[in-house]
């Protein structure tokens, strides 16, 4: 075990020549706090928190809201009998009526008017209703909008916010404040809330792609913290999360049924995206982590990683806009407004 924890925290890989653990070490009455591996633990148990928040802030806050903004409540199937060959037959066939049915039927004892209810309730089912993500959207939506207005205020004051060069000036032992390290806990504890969710709630159809996505911020964020990359992960954390609550928004107003606000908060998300996703994120963070780090330490193996992985993270912000300008062109010359979440979901818009 030994063995594989000196390989896993090898100085040639995390530091560039000169550097060592000893250097990240804590010193007893100082002032400065350097990030520590064993903080990021901590985030596991504060998103098992978080997620019953959630839980709580969905079911008894977000669900009246919901109904209040005019979702329209959706009958429910939850009590449909469970049937195996029926649902071996719905798995494979979905509702679609064909000569099956009778040979269905006789294996149920069923007519094949209750084997075609059976399915319709069970399409019902498999169904995401308005409501719940609508309440979805708003816990979304709840969270950037805080953990936005949060990370701006501390942030607005930090002289290597304005100037990035001072996001690698004096590393590795850069001082991370109280405010920040609770910035990036909460952060990185909203995505293990996320994991969380979704593994315990109803399968999408993109589940496999939104879980390696939460996983993969998950490693990037204990990664800069491990390496104290912090200061350039604020900026990138920031970057992010700007975006993110008028998109929350737009599906908020989509799912109440209310077509103009939507559409305006689309729009808003629209400009807020390009502007921090195609030109801050890449012109500013990108750059700064790219270059201004190499002038200033050098080069070496993690850096390289953490630049392969921000490089990798802009090909998707490339990616996810040309869905989003998909999404924009059905709302405005097809009159369709829909997510890009939502087209890879078993419901339809």
């Amino acid at each position: 075990m030994n063995s594989i924890e000196q390989f896993i925290w090898s100085e040639t890989f995390w530091f560039p020549e000169g550097y060592t653990w000893k250097d990240m070490e804590n010193v007893p009455g100082s002032n400065i706090y350097l990030p520590n591996r064993n903080d990021m633990l901590w985030s596991i148990p504060l998103g098992i928190i978080l997620w019953g928040v959630r839980y709580i802030f969905e079911q008894y806050l977000m669900t009246p809201i919901g109904y209040w903004c005019g979702v329209k409540k959706q009958n429910s199937a939850d009590h449909l009998k469970p049937n195996a060959v029926l649902e071996n037959y719905f798995q494979k066939n979905g509702i679609t009526s064909n000569n099956n049915l009778e040979s269905i039927s006789k294996q149920t004892d069923m007519t094949v008017r209750e084997v075609e209810r059976w399915l319709r309730n069970r399409k019902a089912k498999s169904v995401i209703k308005d409501i719940t993500k609508f309440r979805e959207c708003g816990w979304h939506f709840t969270f950037y909008l805080g953990i936005f207005i949060y990370g701006l205020v501390v942030l607005w004051n930090k002289k290597w916010f304005w100037e990035t060069k001072y996001c690698w000036k004096g590393w590795p032992t850069l001082d991370v404040p109280r405010e920040i390290y609770w910035y990036y806990m909460v952060e990185l504890s909203f995505y293990w809330c996320l994991v969380f969710s979704m593994l315990t709630e109803h399968k999408r159809k993109d589940f496999n792609q939104m879980i390696v996505h939460h996983i993969a911020t998950i490693l990037l964020m204990s990664f800069s913290w491990a390496t104290n990359f912090v200061r350039i992960g604020c900026i990138v954390l920031l970057t992010h999360d700007a975006a993110d609550f008028p998109m929350a928004a737009a599906k908020m107003m989509k799912y109440s049924g209310h077509k103009k606000a939507c559409e305006f908060f689309l729009g808003v998300f629209i400009v807020v995206w390009v502007l921090s996703r195609l030109i801050y994120y890449p012109v500013v963070a990108l750059y700064s982590a790219t270059f201004e780090a190499y002038e200033i330490v050098g080069k070496w193996v993690a850096h390289i990683l953490f630049v392969v992985l921000l490089v990798t993270l802009q090909i998707l912000h490339l990616i996810w806009t040309y869905m989003i300008a998909r999404i924009a062109y059905r709302s405005v010359y097809k009159n369709k407004l829909g997510d890009v979440r939502s087209d890879s979901e078993e419901d339809s818009d």
